[in-house]
């Protein structure tokens, strides 16, 4: 390695280090107040940086924001994938329920990541598509992974009832060739199952039960039960 390469392998893991400390402090603030409250100059402070200096790092609220986002998305990837490899072996059910109790304990420990991607859109941002797509579908490969050997198995009841409309079915079509190249109807099967682990998440999150229910594993727990049962031939 020359002297040249040497001086530009420092330079990138300065400003790698750099932007992970920002990030880092980006987190602590998106925790504390909200990811619609994020300021680049507030960030900037809490590290000792003038914002005109984090501003090389991140030219705009936006670009942070989207680095946060990516962020969440390759966390939970991680700890998906961390799951399918800690089940390898056993049933597809049993895996399948496992990656929903790991989603859920993923997000109850990490609920501003959660909220980042899963919660209210943050004013004026918007997302750029083909920046975060390629961690946002990372995110459901686990999932999609095992519904694809379910279906190699014989074991879910497919086609689906109803049929899908053709602009829908058109839609997963394009969604599926452009990311993951599965079955367009497992990718609809991993779209509904995720959107659904999400909502009762959300609910978990905010408090919206009844008092009646204050532990909410067992309604968790069944509604997985659920999911697959309704998938099972």
């Amino acid at each position: 390695m020359t002297e040249k390469d040497k001086k530009e392998e420092r330079q990138a893991r300065k400003i790698e280090a750099a932007r992970a400390e920002i990030k880092a402090a980006a987190w602590t603030q998106v925790s504390e107040r909200g990811a619609a409250s994020l300021s680049l100059r507030a960030v900037a402070s809490a590290i000792g940086l003038s914002a005109p200096a984090l501003y090389r790092y991140f030219p705009s609220r936006d670009h942070l924001v989207t680095a946060l986002v990516i962020d969440a998305y390759e966390s939970l990837a991680r700890s998906q994938d961390q799951i399918l490899r800690a089940l390898e072996g056993k049933p597809w059910e049993e895996i399948l329920r496992g990656l929903g109790h790991d989603y859920r304990t993923w997000a109850l420990g990490q609920p501003a990541a959660f909220y980042m991607i899963f919660g209210a859109p943050i004013p004026g941002y918007i997302q750029p598509t083909q920046e975060t797509q390629p961690a946002a579908g990372s995110s459901l490969a686990a999932l999609i992974s095992i519904l694809a050997r379910a279906k190699e198995l014989g074991a879910l009841r497919l086609p689906l009832s109803p049929p899908a409309a053709p602009e829908l079915r058109g839609a997963f079509e394009a969604w599926s060739e452009a990311v993951h190249r599965p079955d367009p109807e497992i990718l609809y099967l991993a779209f509904s199952i995720a959107s659904r682990v999400q909502g009762l998440v959300l609910a978990e999150l905010g408090g919206q039960f009844a008092p009646y229910l204050s532990d909410f594993s067992p309604i968790f727990d069944r509604e997985l039960g659920r999911m697959v049962a309704e998938m099972i031939t």
